[in-house]
């Protein structure tokens, strides 16, 4: 696991200087089903039939094993039955991978228990989980839609955490609206009352973002609070403190950018979308990111051939508007994280009102 660690790390420093002949981190959609009705996303209306299967998982990981990074997500990844084989294909034939990642809403406690354990005991560098909680229980049931979820979510947290093993993590993570910026206080009392040696560094915050392709929100209000939402981020900024470890750098150096982002609607830092990263949703279709509609092509349909992909000039031409500042933007951490390990000398220096240099060359 060692040479996979130091694999992850050569492949960011690289992104530093030029871009990758293909990216170490993707995004990768399970799965669209969802049995939550959450007001900031309509991914749970999607009809998702025909999605990615573990023998396709399979195929395409043995034959692009150079991922150090894979970031799986939903809808509700564990309304699929079968994702214990998915996951398993992930490992068996991603031989670089380092980092695997997921968000859950928490609500299947058992099952959620169970594959961290099965993916711990199969062999990975570093396991992290993100159990989804926006509020104290009112609220985010409220949000979520889905009366008994704060008890399953905190539950299954409790019971993640009791894992007591070097290489796994598992974090709240609170997207900041208009409902909530101003509970995050309020959310660590809530939690604190059931796990009393709850630190605030376990806490992560985001903001919320639109898209068309991915959450299918357009023109859902997600940043018309962007006061509230600053000084929630700012006081939990102070309150966390600095902490050298490079997932706190990660979320530290993205919420001291969400000032930057609100006020210029641009990412803060010259993205890699497309370069050091991408998106492959449930049905295969390759994009860019999970914000941007931008379609590169469906690997499905081309055999699972993603270094043609990647050469076209398709994913050329989305790669310059890109660099060109003519996506639609976002300071997500799905895409904001390899955007800041892209740009290291600019992100550690970088606050939220700083003039940053001017974005590099085109990709190659």
């Amino acid at each position: 696991m060692v040479m996979r660690e130091l694999g992850l790390a050569r492949s960011v420093l690289g992104a530093n200087v030029r871009s990758p002949t293909l990216p170490y981190k993707v995004t990768f959609v399970a799965t669209y089903h969802c049995n939550f009705r959450c007001e900031m996303c309509n991914i749970w209306q999607k009809k998702s039939v025909d999605e990615m299967t573990p023998a396709e998982v399979g195929l395409f990981f043995e034959r692009y094993s150079q991922f150090k990074w894979v970031h799986l997500t939903g809808g509700e990844i564990f309304m699929r039955r079968d994702l214990d084989d998915l996951v398993a294909a992930i490992q068996k034939h991603c031989k670089s991978l380092f980092l695997l990642n997921f968000p859950t809403t928490g609500w299947f406690g058992d099952k959620t228990v169970s594959l961290v354990e099965r993916t711990l005991a199969r062999g990975v560098g570093r396991l992290m989980v993100t159990i989804s909680i926006d509020g104290p229980k009112a609220v985010h049931e409220e949000m979520r839609g889905l009366p008994g979820s704060w008890d399953r979510g905190i539950e299954t947290f409790r019971r993640l955490r009791a894992i007591k093993r070097s290489n796994f993590q598992t974090v709240v993570g609170m997207t900041l609206m208009a409902k909530n910026a101003e509970k995050v206080d309020e959310t660590l009392a809530a939690i604190r009352a059931i796990i009393p040696d709850f630190k605030r560094s376990e806490l992560h915050l985001n903001v919320g973002h639109e898209s068309g392709h991915y959450f299918d929100n357009v023109g859902y209000p997600v940043e018309p609070h962007h006061v509230e939402i600053l000084r929630a981020i700012d006081d939990h900024r102070k309150q966390t403190g600095g902490v050298m470890h490079p997932v706190k750098f990660l979320e530290d150096r993205y919420q001291a950018l969400v000032s930057k982002y609100y006020e210029t609607g641009k990412s803060p830092l010259p993205c890699t979308a497309l370069s050091s990263s991408c998106f492959i949703d449930a049905y295969w279709n390759l994009y860019a990111c999970s914000i941007w509609d931008g379609k590169v092509g469906n690997l499905r349909e081309t055999a699972f051939d993603l270094r043609a992909l990647w050469k076209s000039d398709r994913r050329r031409q989305l790669r310059d508007e890109v660099i060109d500042e003519r996506c639609s933007h976002c300071w997500t951490p799905c895409e904001a994280y390899p955007t800041i390990l892209g740009n290291l000398a600019r992100a550690a220096v970088s606050r939220g009102a700083v003039k940053l240099e001017p974005a590099p060359a085109r990709s190659v």
